[in-house]
């Protein structure tokens, strides 16, 4: 091998890792950083992206949500503040994620459709422990649910356990 061949070959995988990255769907920075304008963070749980999905896991400081996603109680008032915010949020009292989800789904089909899409195509993106707190959070009363329509991301926040989970798919 001559001197050239010893260093194209580096430069190559090199170069085949910068685009395998630059494939992922999302990244653990920028979920954060749109999540903390949403909620008060902790540490990550958990966090995959691949090229069709992304699933982020993140404690939270405390179970409260910050103004800048509007927490509404219905489905037409978070078609609302979607068209208005971009990103808002839907808490059914006694309700789990997923009546959330079909509330917003029989009020604002394309809405919920996508919303729901992003949710099953991350699942591919999810572990275990991962699929065990959505499944969770789905079922279960307290879940708020959001979304943020620019990043085509679905929130599940179970602000009674502390933690919350940002999923997207293909977009």
């Amino acid at each position: 091998m001559n001197a050239q061949g010893r260093h194209i070959r580096p430069l190559g995988a090199a170069l085949c890792l910068a685009v395998l990255a630059a494939c992922a769907r999302d990244s653990e920075a920028a979920q954060r950083a749109r999540l903390s304008d949403w909620v008060s963070l902790g540490q990550t749980l958990s966090f995959l992206a691949r090229r069709g999905c992304a699933v982020g896991v993140y404690a939270v400081v405390t179970g409260a949500v910050k103004s800048a996603l509007p927490v509404t109680a219905s489905a037409p008032e978070m078609r609302h503040a979607l068209e208005a915010r971009g990103a808002a949020a839907l808490a059914l009292p006694g309700q789990g994620g997923d009546a959330a989800l079909l509330a917003m789904i029989n009020h604002d089909r394309a809405t919920g459709m996508a919303m729901r899409r992003a949710a099953l195509e991350a699942r591919a993106c999810m572990d275990a422990a991962a699929e065990g707190r959505f499944r969770a959070a789905l079922e279960q009363p307290g879940t708020v649910l959001g979304w943020d329509a620019g990043a085509r991301a679905l929130l599940l926040m179970r602000p009674a356990e502390g933690w919350l989970m940002l999923v997207s798919g293909e977009g």
